[in-house]
């Protein structure tokens, strides 16, 4: 998780809204999409769901990284 926040910290832009929840029901959930404020609202960047925390922040740092690669040029 430590991992996951330090990269998505260095990497944010200021119209993204990043969301992290944990039920009995739904596991881990973390999102990234935009802001309300963002004339993209309503477009998810990244959504991922699993059970096991520690692969749910793994997969979302990968699924972060894959997605700055093929929209923004890199990271």
């Amino acid at each position: 998780m430590n991992e996951f926040l330090k990269f998505y910290d260095k990497v944010k832009k200021g119209s993204w809204a990043l969301e992290i929840y944990h039920s009995s029901i739904v596991d881990w959930r973390i999102t990234i999409g935009y802001k309300t404020t963002s004339t993209k609202h309503g477009q998810t960047i990244i959504s991922i769901q699993d059970c096991d925390m520690e692969l749910a922040f793994a997969k979302a740092q990968v699924a972060l990284k894959e997605w700055l690669l093929e929209y923004e040029g890199g990271y």
